[in-house]
């Protein structure tokens, strides 16, 4: 049993003596590990169709500024697969070692707030230029 807030081993069967919260075992870590690999594979994947889809949906746009807005959006979809990437990575190492890795999580978690600062960034700029959405 260990603990997943403490991410320390606890020889108590309920609570860890540390920081009180519910133990878990090794089996149920590695199985929410596979889980974490398999959703970080259906992001990179569902994304990376999406990302072909907009691009190609975008490719004959001659509104003023939708280059700079491709662009940008072009770097928003390769940060999100590069979340998914790392969800990977986490749920893989945390499958075959029963401890997730808190600093990928937060890194993971910071990349998707840039994705998240420049998707809005974008998309105010996108509709500064083109007031009427056409």
């Amino acid at each position: 049993m260990f603990c997943p807030r403490c991410n320390k081993p606890s020889s108590d069967t309920d609570t860890c003596t540390t920081c009180g919260a519910r133990l878990k075992t090794l089996e149920s870590a590695k199985r929410r590990g596979w889980v974490a690999f398999g959703a970080g594979v259906f992001l990179v994947v569902f994304v990376s169709a999406v990302w072909i889809w907009v691009d190609r949906l975008m490719a004959g746009q001659a509104a003023p500024g939708a280059a700079a807005f491709v662009g940008r959006l072009n770097e928003v979809f390769a940060l999100i697969v590069l979340c998914g990437a790392l969800g990977m990575f986490n749920g893989w190492s945390q499958a075959h070692s029963g401890r997730a890795n808190r600093a990928i999580a937060f890194v993971t978690l910071g990349v998707f707030a840039i994705a998240l600062f420049l998707a809005y960034t974008a998309s105010n700029a996108f509709s500064a230029v083109n007031p009427t959405g056409s």
